[in-house]
């Protein structure tokens, strides 16, 4: 079932696929970066904590080149969880194909789905402010376009948010072409002392995994748009900036596509990443987040790892940064 919304649909677009869809057009809007509450869902927080009918909202953003077959099994495995989301929210943020939308037909009768199409290249904070605001549910449950979730996830995560935990995520399972043919987690820490110390350095949350109130992420002003890397990283940051407790459970809930080793190390490695890396804890460092001796050590540090050759590099990566089961 495709959802409607009270957002006005620009004429100059047709949405193709089927007469009982619906589509979204944005420009690029301004809305989306105000600090303020929704008070209808301050009063859906309250029912969701008394509640033994957890609602929430799947989010996703799909962007250029993100593969359709991936997308598929994304897909399938939300709307198969043992806990089913309340309705999922795509952000086509230039990515949605023919393909895509065969995919989507696939799949529209089985959850409520409301897609948001922008017409211009937004960064993925920009795109995940627009899904903070168009949510209709208290939690918000990130996902990427091309992992595919355990059919527990939610089951695992959702009803572990209350009134003290407002963010929570888990380990990750790490593949090329099929879940486990890797066989490598990504821990994190789970106790929040632990996590405050690893958040210095590192992301505490794996990223695909992560839940949370939809109002504290408004509180904490959302996503910062102008960010190209590091943009759910950087909320972990103002959530714990701000005191709200974040979790993870020592449970992998999300399968992690890196693909083969050029991948990897075209998404992991060299000058570019190096760049962003250095440019988004010089911003913790101005927000007070990190100490200028953390600044130093994680510049050294990222230096001598993204600038690595590709074979030392899968090396350090592989062998010394990941764990296996």
């Amino acid at each position: 079932m495709i959802q409607k919304s009270d957002i006005h649909l620009q004429k100059n677009y047709s949405y193709t696929l089927a007469d009982s869809y619906c589509s979204i057009v944005l420009t690029k809007p301004n809305f989306y970066n105000k600090k303020r509450l929704n008070t209808k869902s301050v009063y859906q927080e309250k029912n969701y904590l008394s509640s033994a009918n957890k609602k929430f909202t799947v989010c996703i953003v799909v962007t250029l080149n993100d593969n359709a077959s991936h997308l598929k099994e994304a897909l399938f495995s939300i709307v198969e969880q043992s806990l089913k989301p309340s309705e999922l929210l795509l952000i086509d943020n230039g990515g949605l194909s023919p393909d895509h939308y065969e995919i989507i037909h696939s799949i529209h009768k089985r959850i409520i789905l409301k897609i948001i199409k922008t017409d211009v290249l937004l960064t993925v904070g920009e795109a995940r402010n627009i899904a903070l605001h168009q949510a209709n549910y208290p939690i918000i449950a990130l996902a990427d376009p091309d992992d595919i979730n355990e059919l527990d996830r939610f089951e695992k995560l959702i009803p572990l948010l209350n009134s003290e935990i407002r963010m929570i995520g888990s380990w990750i399972r790490e593949f090329n072409v099929n879940p486990g043919d890797k066989q490598i987690l990504r821990h994190v820490p789970c106790d929040f002392e632990e996590i405050i110390s690893y958040a210095k350095y590192r992301s505490p949350i794996n990223n695909p995994t992560i839940c949370y109130f939809k109002n504290d992420a408004l509180q904490v002003g959302g996503y910062n748009p102008k960010l190209k890397y590091g943009e759910d990283y950087s909320l972990v940051m103002s959530f714990i900036r701000h005191g709200k407790i974040v979790s993870n459970i020592s449970d992998v809930t999300v399968n992690f596509r890196v693909g083969n080793r050029s991948r990897l190390c075209q998404k992991r490695s060299g000058i570019s990443i190096l760049a962003r890396e250095i440019e988004l804890h010089r911003i913790f460092l101005r927000q007070g987040d990190i100490s200028l001796w953390n600044f130093i050590i994680i510049v050294m540090v990222k230096v001598f790892a993204r600038l690595l050759p590709k074979k030392l590099f899968i090396i350090l990566y592989t062998k010394v940064l990941r764990k296996y089961e």
